[in-house]
């Protein structure tokens, strides 16, 4: 009876624990789905646990911002055939980073060119460690190594179809995080979150590689960003939604 009194304790204190590590990590969050649509070129999907964005590229192609976690692509497939495409349709995917909740269903763009910062490349391949807390204890380099057929340099500027594409080195969430303005809408992947209250956080500590220099990462965007926020509509995340403006962002750099 003591064992057991002992043993609901311990059990007991390990719920606690992980009760209060999630608060500390999503609380205050805004949820996956909430803030605004982001128009009628691009779709927002739940591809998995991640969010996942289909970008209409002209001529019946498209451009993915991440690729989900979903090895199957069941969501990003259904939304390619609601769009009358197919994976073979597909252009190019820009990776905001190379977690596995983000590259889970590459291998079904043959035709995509991959894109990711050149910072990223040797972690995309596997050959460098993530680096962040919880991935050095669940595994803390990339399973599914993959070649970037595109290494990007902070401020490119590219065209994907009729779609002009602006990279921004971001690191912090990992070492090699990239931004990418596409159409007025900045896509941040987890480099940025949104709170419920509207305002921005930095990436969180126990994914990332360095929570202080992804927060330096953001201030300097906001900075570079400044001059052109008419011009930025949207903010859209990996986790948590999306938001109208970049106005926190801007007050971030400015902080």
């Amino acid at each position: 009876m003591r064992l057991l009194k002992i043993g609901g304790i311990v059990l007991g204190t390990i719920l606690l624990l992980i009760a209060i590590t999630a608060f500390a990590i999503f609380g205050g969050l805004q949820g996956a789905t909430a803030g605004p649509s982001l128009g009628s070129v691009i779709d927002r999907v739940q591809a998995g646990y991640s969010t996942a964005y289909i970008l209409d590229a002209g001529n019946g192609q498209f451009v993915l911002i991440d690729a989900g976690s979903d090895g199957k692509g069941t969501a990003l497939i259904q939304d390619l055939q609601q769009r009358h495409g197919a994976p073979d349709n597909v252009l190019a995917v820009l990776l905001t980073h190379a977690h596995t909740d983000h590259i889970g269903a590459l291998a079904l763009f043959p035709n995509a060119t991959i894109y990711a910062m050149k910072r990223e490349v040797p972690i995309a391949a596997g050959q460098e460690p993530y680096n962040g807390p919880a991935l050095r204890v669940f595994g803390n380099k990339n399973p599914s190594p993959f070649t970037v057929t595109h290494p990007l340099d902070d401020g490119e500027t590219f065209m994907v179809g009729n779609l002009q594409v602006t990279a921004y080195a971001v690191p912090g969430h990992t070492q090699g995080s990239a931004a990418y303005l596409v159409d007025g809408v900045l896509f941040t992947g987890d480099s940025l979150q949104i709170k419920s209250n509207q305002q921005i956080i930095g990436p969180s500590v126990i994914f990332s590689t360095d929570r202080g220099e992804g927060e330096a990462s953001l201030s300097h965007l906001g900075q570079e960003l400044q001059p052109h926020a008419a011009g930025v509509n949207f903010i859209a995340t990996g986790h948590t939604g999306t938001m109208a403006g970049i106005a926190p962002l801007v007050s971030f750099g400015g902080s």
